[in-house]
């Protein structure tokens, strides 16, 4: 990936993002790499920004839950390095229809034009990627 992300960086003058497992991770061999060692080297390589989702719905999460910014997550890492213009989030939302909005704990939008089984209502489930897993986001 990153010899991909140089070549391109030398050969297209356009601002490049990156995004996709820029977080804390252990390698084979048992080497801990943070999220900001990963950008580093993603910015090392050419890219402009970095773009983060799964990470950003943790964040956002655990902002919700404690009202602490900790400034340990990898969006303040990352941004208090490299300025907040170096980092973008991406959440890949996904509408889940409902017939009632009571269904869920979450919020719920009444739809002006009804869902595939005629649900009146919806609401946002946040997409990250842990083996595929779709997280129930309360952002929505």
């Amino acid at each position: 990936m990153l010899q991909v992300l140089r070549y391109t960086s030398e050969n297209v003058f356009v601002p490049l993002t990156v995004g996709g497992g820029i977080r804390d991770f252990t390698n084979a061999n048992g080497r801990h790499y943070t999220s900001l060692e990963v950008a580093s080297e993603y910015f090392r390589s050419g890219a402009d920004k970095i773009s983060i989702g799964s990470d950003a719905v943790y964040a956002a999460e655990e902002y919700l839950r404690t009202g602490v910014k900790t400034g340990k997550n990898s969006l303040e890492q990352i941004s208090r390095v490299y300025g907040n213009q170096a980092v973008v989030v991406s959440i890949d939302p996904r509408r889940v229809y409902l017939k009632n909005p009571n269904d869920v704990e979450f919020k719920a939008v009444r739809l002006t034009k009804s869902g595939p089984n005629e649900e009146e209502y919806a609401w946002y489930q946040c997409t990250v990627s842990l083996l595929f897993f779709r997280h129930e986001c309360t952002l929505w």
